[in-house]
């Protein structure tokens, strides 16, 4: 069974402050990219797409709660009732001139910021009654439904204006860093952007969660399987897709950075991983799927292709560009289209999401850090200065053809 480095330092009982930024100065980025937050970010996400080649689990559009905790069920109903539901309450405006970024999606995120706590706080009940109560690490499809229905409710209730606590000060500081990082991850409300950084958040989010014992290990020092692992991969990132791609596309989001600071989309790169990964369980070994496979259309929008992460992130972005060849619209898409197999896709999205997400100072300065994702180095600046009041203007960019390193053909 293999394991991930989650750390070794328990969450102290006693509050400290919120979670804030350490990363202002290139001395400060240095620090991050030796840092153990670092390194078990980059474990924890390998670790994820690694599942997804290692299990037996598949995964079915039509059965997406199977094999999550009871916790990660309440996510999933949270992300699923967002998706369907927000967007239709808060239609972007259509008077709006702006080319990038659609006010209305200010609305959006406040909204977010009201129910987070709630969300959370259905996660953390449903974890509680069902995996530190019963000590149980199976769930019946019944319990599975019932956490992901109360994940629904948090997120289309109006919450109350208290803020939720915990029941002590150390599950307080839980909540609220777990809040801090989910509010993270769905783009910038005022500067009305979204990108790697953002999404970045999400698996710091999931990290946090697995780190407290929520995707059903028992006990929480110990790693989950891969076995639990896999349907977090593959069910939980779908999910998260829909509500970002609902965003991003209705608000007109811009890219945070010149074509998503690296060129292999807009906004995403995370899920490109994964899906590669899931390319390689020997459940498809049967279906003799090649990365030239993209180029398919009729597999693409089959009902096998909507099974496949990567074949669904590449369909989304035909979908947004059509007219337009592949070779141009995604060049770095398209040069990995060529290579021999999926491992060698795999290994070479590791590669650059460690070196050009990871590794630079655009995507990580606005990380928040707290007692479960550490920083262990002083901030070369103890206060942030504050944040702008309004969008900046547009400005004409520049945009440079990225190809990938490790797909030339030589």
């Amino acid at each position: 069974m293999a394991e991930i480095a989650l750390g070794k330092k328990s969450i102290p009982a006693a509050p400290s402050a919120a979670p804030k930024r350490f990363i202002f100065t290139a001395q400060d980025m240095e620090h991050f990219k030796v840092s153990d937050a670092k390194r078990d970010l980059l474990s924890f996400v390998t670790a994820l797409g690694r599942s997804a080649i290692s299990t037996s689990y598949a995964f079915d559009p039509e059965n997406l709660l199977e094999g999550l905790s009871p916790g990660l069920a309440s996510l999933h109903g949270s992300l699923q009732a967002i998706s369907s539901t927000w967007l239709k309450e808060l239609p972007p405006d259509e008077n709006a001139r702006a080319r990038f970024g659609n006010p209305v999606f200010k609305t959006w995120h406040a909204r977010l910021t009201e129910r987070s706590r709630s969300i959370i706080q259905s996660i953390m009940n449903c974890h509680v009654k069902y995996v530190v109560s019963d000590q149980k690490s199976e769930w019946d499809m019944s319990i599975l439904k019932e956490c992901a229905d109360a994940g629904a409710k948090a997120a289309l209730t109006e919450a109350s204006k208290d803020v939720q606590r915990g029941e002590n000060a150390k599950e307080d500081e839980v909540m609220a860093e777990l809040d801090s990082y989910l509010l993270h991850s769905f783009g910038h409300e005022v500067r009305l952007d979204f990108g790697t950084g953002h999404e970045c958040s999400f698996y710091v989010f999931l990290y946090s969660l697995c780190k407290i014992g929520v995707f059903g290990n028992l006990p929480k020092t110990v790693a989950p399987s891969q076995d639990a692992m896999a349907p977090v991969a593959l069910a939980i990132t779908v999910q998260y897709l829909e509500v970002c791609r609902g965003i991003q596309t209705d608000y007109f989001l811009e890219p945070a950075g010149s074509h998503g600071v690296w060129g292999l989309d807009d906004y995403h790169c995370i899920p490109f991983y994964i899906g590669a990964c899931q390319m390689q369980n020997k459940v498809y070994e049967d279906k003799e799927y090649a990365p030239s496979s993209i180029h398919d259309d009729a597999l693409l929008r089959s009902n096998e292709g909507s099974k496949m992460l990567y074949f669904q992130c590449i369909r989304y972005i035909k979908s947004l560009k059509k007219g337009v060849p592949f070779f141009e619209s995604s060049p770095m898409l398209d040069d990995i289209s060529n290579l021999k197999n999926w491992a060698k896709v795999s290994g070479g999205l590791t590669r650059l999401f460690d070196g050009e997400v990871l590794s630079r100072k655009p995507v990580v300065q606005h990380f928040v850090f707290g007692e479960i994702f550490k920083a262990t180095w002083e901030p070369s600046r103890r206060e942030e200065r504050e944040a702008p009041s309004s969008v900046f203007n547009d400005q004409a960019r520049s945009s440079v053809d990225a190809v990938a390193p490790w797909a030339l053909k030589h």
